[in-house]
């Protein structure tokens, strides 16, 4: 693959990275906001929070993988 294919793609990676990055932010936050809910209001969120945060993980380690294959490109493996 040449170079200009190689920074394409890997601008291509960073940008879903950014992508993932924000939804996990997001996850976090609805996380937060529920959290306060069940503190104040007495509601009951746990099966939401629980899948939030493992939508947060899943996201995380969609983020690492693409970090670990932009790493790899830039040192020519792939």
């Amino acid at each position: 693959m040449k170079t200009n294919d190689h920074n394409h793609e890997i601008a291509q990676l960073e940008q879903e990275i950014e992508s993932l990055a924000q939804e996990q932010a997001q996850c976090a936050a609805l996380v937060k906001e529920l959290m306060i809910s069940e503190s104040t209001h007495g509601e009951n969120h746990a099966a939401e929070i629980h899948r939030l945060k493992q939508q947060k993980m899943m996201l995380g380690t969609q983020m690492q993988h693409l970090r670990a294959k932009i790493g790899a490109m830039k040192l020519g493996i792939i």
